[in-house]
């Protein structure tokens, strides 16, 4: 019975509602829709140009950790996955049902990787991408305090605990002794993990870092670009510091597409910096039109002509 509480439509409906009047409330919105219909075209294509570019990046990323030299067709069937998996996602209740999609399309593109292999590494492309997000958070708070960014201490200790973390993890990849992890009885659920992580890909994953530090570069400066364009001048430190946060507190299925969650997030943790809640809201809802809009190149991607025919037997 909880379970279906949490995952009701009507229930996320309801909470979006909610937490968008709570956002709005206090705010001229006459201003922030003038602002909004008067967005520039191009800038528009420019943001949505970025996300574009991100999600075939996520997507070679992903792909280096099933194919050792990923090619182009091969990047284009990854795309043409995420993209798909992002499209559903904005109709079903929680992130991990949009995984499932991206596994059933790779499954049927490639029967020859097997389905915990995949499965595995739907996961550890996740954690890799998070990983980096939190190594740019840690870092960066060494320069928060020049910057006048105040962090509070919370969020300094889970950042450190969570850096220590990753540091272990991937020290044991880089030394070949993963399975000391994916071995414990504790993660015997996710030990198909402990195949990709093994030494001899210990390339492939350094590979996936090294594309997980440009993808986030740029989805960090799109957030910047966008601060910037509506007033908000979020700082590059303030950014790397609470997106990562942000982030992971979205993946819970709390709201439809991250609005209303998002909009109260970016209020609590940047409003602080600034002195006008608008700009903050404008910066916030072009960056979850940009997602919707990102993610329903999906759906023209599920009615391409190639979409179902397999890229190998």
């Amino acid at each position: 019975m909880f379970k279906k509480i949490i995952k009701s439509k009507t229930l996320k409906l309801f909470f979006t509602l909610v937490l968008i009047y709570f956002a709005f409330r206090k705010v001229d919105i006459g201003l922030i829709l003038s602002q909004l219909k008067e967005v520039n075209i191009f800038a528009l294509i420019f943001w949505l140009s970025i996300s574009v570019i991100s999600t075939i990046l996520l997507a070679y990323r992903w792909g280096l950790l099933l194919i050792k030299r990923p090619k182009l067709d091969d990047i284009v069937v990854f795309s043409k996955s995420i993209w798909s998996a992002t499209f559903y996602g904005l109709f079903v209740p929680t992130s991990a049902a949009g995984d499932i999609f991206k596994w059933i399309i790779i499954d049927e593109k490639y029967p020859d990787i097997p389905k915990s292999k995949l499965g595995a590494s739907i996961l550890l492309d996740r954690f890799v991408g998070m990983s980096m997000l939190i190594f740019f958070g840690f870092i960066s708070q060494f320069f928060a305090n020049r910057m006048g960014v105040q962090i509070p201490f919370v969020i300094r200790i889970i950042f450190g605990l969570i850096f220590l973390g990753c540091l272990i993890f991937y020290g044991l990849v880089f030394a070949g002794r993963a399975n000391l992890i994916f071995d414990h009885k504790w993660f015997v659920k996710i030990k198909s993990i402990g195949d990709l992580v093994n030494k001899e890909n210990s390339t492939q994953i350094l590979k996936c870092l090294g594309v997980s530090l440009i993808s986030d570069f740029l989805w960090i400066w799109q957030m910047w670009t966008i601060s910037n364009y509506f007033g908000a001048n979020l700082t590059f430190i303030e950014i790397l510091i609470f997106l990562p946060v942000i982030s992971t507190i979205l993946i819970l299925p709390i709201s439809i597409a991250g609005f209303g969650a998002r909009e109260q997030l970016y209020l609590y943790f940047f409003v602080k910096q600034i002195t006008s809640p608008e700009s903050v809201l404008l910066t916030s809802a072009i960056s979850g039109i940009i997602g919707i809009l990102n993610s329903l190149l999906g759906g023209l991607v599920t009615l391409t002509p190639e979409y179902k025919k397999p890229v190998r037997k």
